[in-house]
């Protein structure tokens, strides 16, 4: 989502996929996941990180490292950020 809002650059998006795949942390839904958007959106309304009924995310912005805490950003991002993540996973 940082890379879709021009936060990041794509070649900071590969070295943070590349630094979570060195650490063995998953970048992909396992093959039988059930996962969609709306499910996605209902388990990220009940993160601790909701306040006040507003979703707040960390997100990277910047150099490495570098992340903003926010609930100022684009929702359609989000959603356009989670489709495409739902999408590359069952197209696999």
């Amino acid at each position: 989502m940082s890379a879709r809002l021009g936060w990041i650059d794509k070649e900071l998006l590969q070295r943070t996929y590349a630094i979570l795949e060195l650490a063995d942390l998953p970048t992909e839904l396992p093959l039988d996941s059930t996962m969609d958007r709306d499910t996605f959106v209902k388990l990220m309304s009940v993160d601790k990180k909701v306040a006040n009924g507003v979703l707040r995310l960390i997100l990277q912005k910047g150099k490495l490292g570098e992340v903003v805490f926010t609930s100022d950003f684009d929702q359609q991002a989000m959603i356009d950020t989670i489709d495409e993540f739902c999408a590359e996973c069952k197209g696999r």
